[in-house]
């Protein structure tokens, strides 16, 4: 199949304990271990099932903290030992992702990274898929770093958005990252056409990654070439908690969006997951506005 090559890998981020989600979620099974698609797969197996259509298997890391190994090998067996980077702690995505592009450096030469996170609800499987494909080809290129973005539905104060500005083929340039934006502001990116959905997802190569957090992140580079086998439970907590987007994509000049043209949920409420169990058809038990259990 297209885009099947041996240096591009898929690293799923299995991070965030899903508080907005208590006491359905909990530190033992976060959200994306949650059951909420057809036949009981969690939203950690379905991301694996959809990212496997276009990388093979033996090309997917996880990412997770170690206290749930066992919960990502039971719902996905067939993961390589080298393949699943467990962190004593949590620290967010830049540390996790500076350490899977180390992983890989060390293995592939030229390695490719495709970067999802394992909580998200993807509508139109092929349109996502044909968006990370788009992107694959660009950053396999290019030393550049690329974000998936979306055009915005309605005004969301909890989404990050890009500005982007000139294309180049089937990407954008970016010119700004914004986090969080009031409800005025966010109001004024709906009727914006340069301003898209920051989807959270990201394709780039190990070392333009690398390069990128030496860069903007040194604390978090000097801290990545001493770790290793033996010593990271010791230098894992030194890592600040920061996310990737704010440790190096609103910082860099170098971003690219390919702009997806697939419907997504991030479940990062209570409605939204009463709304994908109702578009998987699965029941569940509601108190007090919250899903307390998914039947």
């Amino acid at each position: 199949m297209e885009h099947k090559t041996n240096n591009v890998f898929a690293v799923i981020l299995v991070g965030g304990k899903g508080k907005r989600l208590r006491p359905l979620s909990t530190d033992a099974r976060p959200k994306a271990f949650l059951p909420v698609t057809r036949g009981h797969r969690t939203m950690f197996r379905a991301t694996v099932d959809r990212i496997k259509k276009i990388i093979p298997a033996e090309n997917i890391l996880i990412s997770a903290n170690k206290a749930h190994a066992g919960l990502v090998k039971g719902d996905f067996p067939q993961i390589r030992r080298d393949n699943l980077i467990l962190e004593p702690v949590s620290r967010n995505t830049a540390p996790a992702i500076g350490l899977a592009a180390m992983a890989l450096k060390k293995r592939v030469k030229n390695a490719v990274m495709v970067v999802i996170p394992a909580d998200q609800y993807i509508v139109d499987e092929k349109k996502y898929l044909d968006a990370i494909k788009k992107g694959m080809a660009f950053a396999a290129n290019n030393d550049s770093l690329v974000a998936l973005a979306l055009r915005p539905t309605f005004p969301s104060t909890g989404f990050g958005y890009i500005k982007v500005r000139s294309k180049l083929k089937d990407v954008y340039k970016a010119a700004r990252f914004v986090e969080k934006p009031s409800l005025s502001t966010a109001n004024r990116f709906v009727r914006d056409p340069r301003y898209l959905w920051n989807a959270g997802a990201f394709v780039f190569s190990a070392n333009s990654i690398l390069k990128a957090i030496r860069e903007f992140a040194p604390d978090i580079f000097s801290l990545l070439v001493q770790i290793d086998s033996g010593n990271i439970n010791k230098l894992y907590k030194k890592f600040p908690d920061i996310s990737v987007d704010y440790a190096v994509m609103e910082r860099s000049d170098n971003i690219y969006c390919v702009k997806g043209d697939y419907r997504w949920r991030d479940i990062g409420s209570f409605e939204a997951l009463k709304e994908v169990l109702g578009l998987e058809s699965v029941d569940f038990i509601e108190k007090g506005g919250k899903v307390v259990k998914i039947l």
